[in-house]
């Protein structure tokens, strides 16, 4: 029979043991992150947003562009001097919303990360270009509906013609009283230096002889300049 010593060493050695297998526990995802590599943990927090969700800020708009689905493939990791900084490249395959319109997105996207407390994370968004075209797409649909010229001329191309680049549909646009221009979609194709949008959208509003309410679709392109996006060759 065991005497009362006996029972407490056994205890200590269970109790150091336990404490053992917790120790192991907490460290080792930053063991395995370790051993893998940057390229890894960064691939992993990419895939995994694929089950937890995605809801980006868009540059400008107070409402977030909340993702219902999406998916990250392709993934190539390139990891800067010094091990703190990395940029990962990727095909993203997105359907979500931005309030009411919905947003379908496939194409190349380019995502910093940094390093922040031994974890690798997006410097800002896990879908930066996306926001962008998104951003100025909204941008563009907001100073269409409030009238402002100044606003459009803004999102063209630095450099481009003092013509916003609309013509006569855009004249007839800005003409209309009690203004209202809606996007029930866009469908962006992203490359590594520009994007197409496909708009589907309606204008209501008044002109002096009869009430307007018309839809229709058409194709936007847009020219990237480091990080922002603007239209080219016009607005319409």
């Amino acid at each position: 029979m065991r005497s009362t010593e006996d029972w407490s060493r056994a205890g200590g050695v269970i109790i150091a043991l336990l404490a053992a297998g917790v120790s192991v526990l907490v460290l080792m995802p930053r063991m395995l992150g370790l051993a893998t590599g940057p390229e890894v943990e960064v691939i992993t927090w990419l895939k995994r947003t694929e089950s937890d969700g995605l809801t980006l800020r868009v540059p400008g708009v107070a409402e977030p562009l909340q993702g219902q689905v999406h998916h990250f493939a392709r993934i190539t990791v390139d990891v800067a001097p010094g091990g703190e900084r990395a940029v990962a490249w990727a095909t993203l395959d997105f359907k979500g919303r931005l309030g009411r319109t919905e947003v379908s997105s496939l194409g190349v996207e380019r995502v910093p990360f940094v390093r922040r407390s031994r974890e690798w994370v997006p410097e800002n968004l896990a879908a930066p270009r996306l926001a962008a075209v998104v951003g100025v797409l909204e941008a563009r649909r907001r100073a269409l509906e409030a009238g402002e010229p100044e606003a459009l001329r803004s999102l063209l191309l630095p450099g481009a013609p003092a013509d916003v680049g609309g013509g006569e549909e855009l004249e007839r646009i800005l003409s209309l009283s009690k203004r209202r221009y809606r996007v029930e979609a866009w469908y962006v194709r992203l490359e590594r230096d520009d994007a197409l949008a496909s708009e589907l959208w309606r204008l209501e509003g008044d002109l002096p002889s009869q009430p307007v309410d018309d839809k229709g679709q058409r194709q936007l392109s847009l020219i990237r300049r480091e990080e922002e996006f603007f239209f080219s060759p016009g607005l319409m």
